[in-house]
């Protein structure tokens, strides 16, 4: 259905009638990472990745210590966006056709 759930621990997730199985995130090789580049104290974040209807990248999120910042992305819509900088985490995103990707920044 589109939706976004975080959870902490383990959790049962259903929809339409049908269980959510859980996505694991794959570690990203060189062609799948997102661009990332510091530009006023900010992370800013784009991609060539198709945003597509069929094909786009739902949510980015980017996890540092306790706390995770997360952005809803669109079809149709250009995939750039900001985030602050907190030093060293992990960004993490879903792609509706390849599915769920990491890296380190």
């Amino acid at each position: 259905c589109g939706n976004i759930t975080i959870s902490t621990g383990d959790a049962s997730v259903s929809c339409c009638g049908r269980k959510i199985e859980e996505h694991r995130p794959k570690k990203a090789d060189e062609s799948q990472k997102l661009n990332v580049i510091v530009e006023d104290d900010q992370w800013y974040i784009t991609s060539n990745h198709p945003m597509t209807k069929e094909n786009y990248i739902s949510f980015v999120a980017y996890a540092v210590g306790g706390a995770i910042q997360l952005v809803k992305l669109y079809p149709e819509w250009d995939m750039h966006l900001r985030m602050t900088k907190q030093g060293h985490g992990k960004l993490v995103w879903y792609s509706t056709k390849e599915g769920l990707f990491y890296q380190l920044i």
